[in-house]
């Protein structure tokens, strides 16, 4: 699992050519089966991919002290609501680190725990509190993450969709990013489809 990560960090390396970049990750979305595939070559499931992409946004946006209460402070990525991702993100995590602070995975059941987060993905089952969550969640320096529809202009920062070939897309909103201190990589940003919040 940690070499086809790498190989993920490193295709977005910014010493590697846009062009290229951007057939890795047509590569990534479509073709990552082999990382889960058994003898019968089963389909990678698409939360499988989300875990992976989660992951990896990990490595591509950069935090302000401030979102680290204490110095050997874990990397925590949460998710708030019911649990899409199975065990998938903890086999993705188990093991990893991000600037040197190990990667935990944290189910969450309340808003106030997400204070301690870094990252937020927010579950389809959270769809009818979304404004209350992104509302108390804006204050704080947690990249926010989901696939709800509409995730990226009502106030979150990734949202993840399906193109019209059914591969694992997402979208960065940038000026809700910088809102809350963190920095996207530029070489993420070209090969994400961009939202402008209306």
């Amino acid at each position: 699992m940690s070499f086809q990560l790498n190989v993920f960090k490193y295709a977005l390396d910014s010493q590697w050519p846009s062009r290229i970049m951007m057939l890795f990750t047509i590569w990534v979305g479509s073709s990552f089966s082999f990382l889960y595939a058994d003898t019968s070559e089963e389909v990678i499931e698409e939360y499988q991919i989300k875990s992976v992409y989660l992951f990896n946004f990990a490595n591509f946006f950069t935090w302000p002290a401030s979102a680290f209460r204490q110095a050997n402070q874990p990397f925590r990525i949460c998710v708030l609501g019911q649990n899409p991702f199975g065990i998938d993100l903890d086999l993705v995590v188990e093991g990893e680190d991000v600037e040197g602070r190990r990667v935990t995975v944290h189910r969450i059941r309340t808003l106030r725990s997400s204070s301690v987060c870094q990252m937020l993905f927010v579950s389809q089952s959270q769809q009818a509190n979304l404004s209350r969550i992104l509302s108390y969640v804006r204050r704080y320096p947690i990249l926010t993450v989901s696939d709800i529809e509409n995730f990226a202009i009502r106030g979150g920062m990734v949202q993840f969709f399906n193109s019209v070939n059914n591969e694992v897309r997402f979208k960065i909103a940038p000026e809700t990013v910088r809102k809350v201190n963190l920095i996207a990589s530029a070489n993420l940003l070209e090969i994400a489809q961009i939202v402008h919040r209306r």
